[in-house]
C-alpha cells in the first residue's frame, strides 16, 4: 500500500477528522466559544502529528 492510500486508511486520520467535525458543528451551533475551538483544533493537529511521529519512531525502532 503506498504512503497516501495508508493514511487515508488510517484510524488516526479519521478519528481526528470526526473529532474535527463535531467542534465545527459545536462551533456553528453556538455551544463553543471560537477560542476554545481554536485552542482544541491546535491540540487536535499537535496530537496527531506527535501520533504519527511516534508511530514511525516505533515502527523504525521494530525493524
Amino acid at each position: 500500500m503506498n504512503e497516501v492510500a495508508a493514511r487515508w486508511s488510517s484510524r488516526k486520520f479519521w478519528s481526528a477528522m470526526a473529532w474535527q467535525a463535531v467542534m465545527v458543528w459545536l462551533l456553528i451551533a453556538g455551544h463553543l466559544p471560537v477560542e476554545v475551538f481554536e485552542t482544541l483544533t491546535w491540540l487536535l493537529l499537535g496530537g496527531y502529528i506527535a501520533g504519527n511521529v511516534a508511530q514511525k519512531w516505533l515502527l523504525k525502532e521494530a525493524s
